[in-house]
């Protein structure tokens, strides 16, 4: 078995992605399979968000409650007195979707689409916070 490249001293296990250089558990990071020659010569970047927990909190609320006041007014500037409205309410897994006038099956339609969108959304952002 071949010696470390880096101390010289104890067996190598590992391969470092960068320089290809083998080297010991000692000598390497596991978190970027690098040795650690490798990782004091090129300094790491750390990503920053680009928006708060809070402020993705407040997107969203501020969302909701331009949707509802469209909803809202809608019918009114429309000059209907009914109106549609299609909604779709995740709990865990499980999807509740109502609907309700004339248009109801568009507006039902249009919800899950926007749902399944916004799921798909936050799967992705979340992969990207965490560097995958």
């Amino acid at each position: 078995m071949a010696f470390c490249a880096v101390c010289g001293t104890r067996d190598a296990s590992f391969v470092c992605h960068n320089c290809g250089r083998t080297v010991c558990h000692e000598c390497f990071d596991t978190n970027r399979w690098w040795c650690n020659s490798c990782n004091q010569a090129t300094p790491r970047i750390e990503r920053a968000s680009p928006i708060s927990a809070a402020g993705l909190f407040f997107l969203a609320f501020a969302m909701i409650f331009v949707g509802v006041l469209i909803m809202s007014l809608a019918p009114i500037l429309n000059g209907d007195s009914v109106g549609s409205v299609g909604t779709v309410i995740l709990i865990g897994p499980i999807p509740i979707v109502l609907g309700s006038g004339p248009l109801a099956g568009v507006m039902v339609v249009l919800a899950l689409v926007l749902t399944i969108i916004v799921v798909i959304l936050g799967a992705v952002l979340q992969r990207w916070r965490r560097g995958l």
